[in-house]
C-alpha cells in the first residue's frame, strides 16, 4: 500500500486568531479576478466585400554600375612640367630683382560671396560701425568764463599762493635764567675777528662727510687669523718643496760589512692546533647522551617483544546484563504554553474591547455635554449683544461729600542703628 499525504493538523490552527497569510493559488485566483474582462467586437463585413486594390509592379533589384572618373590633371603636369620649371626660375629671378614695395591688406575674393545667398554673418567692423551709430550723441556746453574769474568762489577750487617764511630767532628759557651777556663776550662779537670768523663761516662750502669705520675686536681677531692662516699655508708649502727635493745617502765610512746582508736562519713551520670550544664539548655531550637514549630504547624494545602466555579465566568473561524491571513509559499529552497564553489573550481582548466601549461612551457623553454648554454660551451672548437704553439719572438726590471719621495719623520717628551708636558714644565720652 502506498502512504498517502495528508496535511498535518496541528493545534495552532485551532487559536482565535487564525493564520491570514494566503497561499500562492488564492494570491492568483484573486489576481485573475481583479483582470478587466475584455469582450471583442463583431467583425465588419463590409471590409470583405469591399474591392480589392491591385498589387504594386516589382522591379529586380540591379547591381549598380560606377562610372570612373578620368582627369586630365596629370597628363597636363607631365605635358608643362619642363616649360613650369622655366617660367618658375625665371620668376625667381624677377622676383628678386624687383623691388619690394608694401601692400595694403585686402580681403580675399571668394566664390562663395558671389552666390545667390551672401553670409548675413556681420563682421566685426561692421558690427562695431553700427554700435558707434547706435551711441547717444553727446555735445558739450560752452565754458562760462566766470567761473575762471571767480578767484575759487564759484567753480573751480583756487589754490592761494603761499607767503615765504619769515624765520625767527629760538626764545630759550635757559638764556634768560643765566643773564645778560658779560662785557667781554660783546666786545669779542663787535671785533673784526669775529666778523671775519663769521664771514668765513658763512662762505664755507658743506663738504660730504666721510664715515670712520668702527674699531671692532672682531675685525681685528679677523686679520690675525687669516695672517696666522697664510703663515701656516707658507709653511706646509716650503716643506712639500723640500721633501720634494732628492737628497742621496752618504757614502758608508768603511767596507768592511758586506753590501747585502746575510740570509737569515730558517725557521721550522707553524703547527696549527685545534681551538678547546665550549660548543664542541657540549655537542660531543649531547651525542653521547643521544646515544644512551637510543640503546636505552632498543632495549626496552626487545623486552616487550618476549612472548608471556596469559593466564586461564575461569569465570565468564563476557557476562549478560540482567533485565530491568522498570514499568512501561505511558505516553501523555503535552502541556504547551501556547494554550494558556491563548486563553489569557482572549480574556485580554474581551477586556480591550470593553474598555474602548467604555471611552467611547464618555467621550461621547462628553462632546455632547460641551455641545450644550456651548448652545446655552451662544444664547447667552446673543442676549447680551441686544442693544439697551440706560435709565434716567435721578438728580433730586445730589451726591455731597461727607466728613472722614479716621483720626489724624501720627508720625512717628524710625528707631535707627545711628541713633544708638551716638548715645553709646557720648556715653563713653562722659
Amino acid at each position: 500500500m502506498l502512504t498517502r499525504p495528508k496535511e498535518p493538523d496541528f493545534q495552532t490552527s485551532q487559536r482565535v486568531r487564525t493564520v491570514k497569510v494566503k497561499s500562492s493559488a488564492e494570491i492568483e485566483e484573486e489576481m485573475l479576478a481583479k483582470i478587466p474582462k475584455f469582450r471583442a467586437r463583431p467583425f465588419n463585413k463590409t471590409i470583405a466585400e469591399a474591392p480589392s486594390f491591385p498589387p504594386l509592379p516589382r522591379r529586380t533589384p540591379q547591381i549598380p554600375e560606377f562610372n570612373e572618373f578620368h582627369l586630365k590633371t596629370m597628363e597636363r603636369a607631365s605635358r608643362y612640367a619642363d616649360t613650369c620649371s622655366e617660367v618658375s626660375c625665371a620668376d625667381t629671378i624677377q622676383s628678386q630683382n624687383k623691388t619690394l614695395k608694401s601692400r595694403q591688406a585686402k580681403p580675399p575674393q571668394l566664390h562663395t560671396a558671389m552666390r545667390a545667398r551672401p553670409p548675413s554673418v556681420k563682421s566685426f567692423q561692421e558690427l562695431e560701425l553700427e554700435e558707434l551709430e547706435k551711441a547717444p550723441k553727446f555735445k558739450a556746453k560752452p565754458l562760462n568764463k566766470r567761473i575762471l574769474e571767480s578767484k575759487g568762489d564759484i567753480g573751480v577750487f583756487f589754490h592761494p599762493k603761499s607767503q615765504v617764511t619769515a624765520p625767527k630767532k629760538f626764545h630759550f628759557s635757559t638764556d634768560v635764567r643765566l643773564g645778560p651777556p658779560s662785557v667781554a663776550d660783546l666786545f669779542d662779537k663787535l671785533s673784526l675777528h669775529s666778523e671775519c670768523s663769521s664771514n668765513s663761516n658763512r662762505q664755507d662750502v658743506p663738504r660730504r662727510t666721510i664715515p670712520n669705520p668702527f674699531n671692532l675686536q672682531t675685525e681685528e681677531r679677523g686679520h690675525l687669523k687669516e695672517r696666522q692662516l697664510e703663515a701656516h699655508l707658507l709653511q706646509k708649502k716650503m716643506e712639500e718643496e723640500k721633501a720634494r727635493v732628492h737628497k742621496a745617502n752618504p757614502y758608508p765610512y768603511t767596507t768592511d760589512y758586506p753590501t747585502m746582508p746575510p740570509k737569515p736562519e730558517p725557521k721550522p713551520c707553524t703547527r696549527p692546533e685545534g681551538f678547546q670550544l665550549e660548543s664542541s664539548v657540549r655537542h660531543e655531550l649531547e651525542q653521547r647522551r643521544l646515544m644512551e637514549e637510543k640503546q636505552r630504547m632498543e632495549s626496552e624494545e626487545a623486552q616487550r617483544r618476549i612472548f608471556k602466555a596469559q593466564p586461564v579465566m575461569k569465570e565468564d568473561p563476557f557476562p549478560l546484563p540482567e533485565k530491568e524491571r522498570k514499568p512501561l513509559t505511558e505516553v501523555e499529552q503535552f502541556v504547551l504554553h501556547v494554550d494558556e497564553r491563548a486563553v489569557q489573550r482572549s480574556e485580554f481582548d474581551t477586556l480591550i474591547k470593553e474598555k474602548e466601549k467604555t471611552y467611547k461612551r464618555l467621550r461621547e457623553e462628553n462632546e455632547f455635554a460641551h455641545k450644550i454648554e456651548e448652545e446655552k454660551a451662544l444664547k447667552q451672548l446673543r442676549r447680551t449683544m441686544v442693544p439697551h437704553a440706560r435709565p434716567l439719572p435721578k438728580f433730586d438726590r445730589p451726591f455731597r461729600p461727607q466728613k472722614s471719621t479716621k483720626q489724624v495719623t501720627r508720625p512717628k520717628s524710625p528707631q535707627l542703628q545711628v541713633d544708638e551708636r551716638g548715645a553709646r558714644r557720648h556715653a563713653l565720652i562722659r
